[in-house]
């Protein structure tokens, strides 16, 4: 990845995002209850990497746009991405978040569930208000809309699934199709993190119906190898704390690796997968007997091999459209592909 043009265009999202947020919060410096939220929604709004907003920037150049127009959509795609991280937080009971303590765990109780609501629903709407107090035609805003609201029902739809699916029992997933799997990850991640962002940079590049809906398709193998990725990192990254493994295992998270490994694994093996994942005490020991039974019956490498798969996809479909800057896509695909966090 442009680890130069990421920085930049990094920069650039993280002022308008302060600049956007300093002007709420003086609006109300009267009223310390919306006040203070907008500073907690501030504060965990730094530290991202933003890859959302420069995936706009990217969707620009494809189509030889290359200007800031941009920036403000960025930074309201940022701001809604910490919004619904604020709602994650309260789903997975998280105390951490970019390295900073969530308003559940700094707040505590009924009243830290409650301003967590609040505040990621405020985030909700500061984001539609910029995008709709932007300088971009009318007929930009509403296509812009369009994708936008298309995307965030989308990754709700994906998060009812990824909530409740953990609740069935084993001999429910047993018998599930991994399609479901597969409909958390173009929902919730595809649409979430690549499709959407990228839709709106193209958009506001003129391109064609033809060429988005040949991103839709590239987005959604990205995506899917974007969150096999992320799935594999949180059980097998040497980086990775062993909390957040502990915590995949313990919620019982429906992943492609989970399925391949009760499909594939003998009584024997099901017996254990089925004493420990979504066990809500288990322990370090617990945790290493699932990440090496999923290594053995074979579950983690075909992981690896599915994210190389739909990667390569996501870069033939790109390879194969008339567009610009096909380079810079290419090297985001590959880190997705590469990426140890």
């Amino acid at each position: 990845m442009d680890s130069k043009l990421l920085e930049k265009s990094k920069i650039k999202i993280n002022n308008k995002i302060n600049e956007i947020l300093d002007k709420e919060i003086e609006k109300y410096k009267d009223n310390e209850f919306i006040r203070d939220s907008l500073e907690e929604l501030k504060r965990l709004s730094q530290g991202g990497k933003r890859v959302r907003g420069y995936l706009i920037k990217l969707g620009q150049l494809l189509f030889d746009k290359d200007d800031d127009s941009y920036v403000d959509i960025a930074a309201a795609i940022e701001i809604f991405q910490t919004s619904i991280l604020i709602h994650d937080d309260i789903i997975d009971e998280a105390d951490k978040r970019r390295g900073m303590e969530t308003i559940t765990a700094k707040y505590s109780g009924h009243i830290g569930v409650s301003k967590a609501i609040c505040i990621g629903d405020l985030g909700f709407f500061v984001s539609y208000r910029i995008i709709n107090n932007s300088n971009l035609s009318k007929e930009l805003k509403d296509e812009i809309i369009k994708i936008y609201s298309k995307t965030l029902h989308n990754t709700v739809n994906g998060e009812i699934v990824d909530v409740e699916l953990p609740l069935k029992s084993i001999d429910y997933h047993l018998n599930m199709n991994e399609k479901i799997i597969y409909d958390i990850y173009i929902n919730k991640t595809a649409w979430y993190t690549i499709i959407g962002p990228v839709l709106i940079g193209a958009a506001s590049a003129g391109a064609s119906s033809y060429d988005m809906n040949k991103l839709i398709e590239m987005g959604t193998n990205l995506g899917i190898a974007f969150q096999i990725k992320d799935d594999l990192l949180g059980l097998y990254s040497n980086s990775n704390k062993i909390g957040k493994t502990l915590n995949d295992i313990k919620e019982g998270k429906q992943t492609i690796i989970y399925k391949y490994a009760i499909d594939h694994a003998n009584e024997e093996e099901l017996e254990v997968i089925k004493k420990y994942y979504g066990n809500l005490n288990i322990t370090n020991e617990g945790n290493e007997l699932i990440t090496d039974l999923f290594e053995k019956i074979g579950a983690k490498g075909y992981a690896e091999r599915l994210v190389e798969d739909y990667t390569n996809k996501g870069i033939n479909i790109i390879n194969s459209m008339n567009v610009k800057n096909k380079d810079l896509f290419i090297e985001f695909a590959n880190y997705l592909l590469k990426r140890e966090n």
